[in-house]
């Protein structure tokens, strides 16, 4: 179980990488923690990297969600005893959420979350599209549809009624809102930039 635990740790620190900062930096010479929000996260490299360099940002941020379980799903680490796949999952988002690279600092771990959660079950995309676009139609907020998909990981892990799918998928709802804490103040002050792109 020791390499199912650096395997673990692996994946934290994949999770870590702040590919905004890098490709903000590298492609724009533009530093995101230092502009709107101060989130290196994928929305504000969207309003500040633009549309090219911000989708980058958000593949490779969902990308290190799924990576390690798309190793487990491919049998690439053989016959090594390994945590639940949601395990690695959730430490990669937890990883994108406190990253030792940027201080521990980081974004609100949703692409990495559902880069994770797709992996698990391709379903997982349609679901999570469906209930973010719908959410983001109705309110305009990001925040608020943020927050569904944290909600629908929640709603997943009780209908899958297994207790470890539903340990993680609490794990990672909680960590979503949590990051999400100061947006629900910004809605509640009527200072939440809106989307205008849906």
């Amino acid at each position: 179980m020791i390499y199912g635990y650096l395997i673990l740790l692996l994946s934290y620190l994949i999770g870590a990488i702040p590919f905004s900062v890098i490709f903000g930096l590298y492609f724009k010479g533009i530093d995101v923690r230092k502009h709107g929000s101060g989130n290196p996260g994928g929305t504000n490299s969207l309003r500040f990297l633009g549309k090219k360099v911000g989708a980058l940002v958000i593949f490779f941020d969902i990308l290190k969600g799924a990576l390690i379980i798309i190793f487990i799903r491919l049998n690439v680490f053989g016959d090594i005893e390994l945590l639940h796949p949601l395990a690695y999952g959730f430490a990669a988002s937890f990883g994108h959420a406190f990253s030792p690279f940027i201080k521990f600092r980081g974004g609100k771990a949703v692409a990495t979350t559902a880069g994770a959660y797709a992996a698990y079950s391709p379903w997982n995309i349609i679901f999570g599209a469906v209930v973010f676009l719908i959410a983001l139609k109705t309110t305009k907020f990001v925040s608020i549809a943020s927050t569904a998909i944290a909600v629908l990981v929640f709603v997943i892990a009780l209908i899958s009624q297994d207790i470890e799918v539903i340990f993680y998928g609490v794990l990672t709802t909680t960590l979503i809102m949590y990051r999400h804490k100061t947006n629900y103040k910004n809605i509640l002050n009527k200072i939440e930039p809106k989307t205008k792109w849906l």
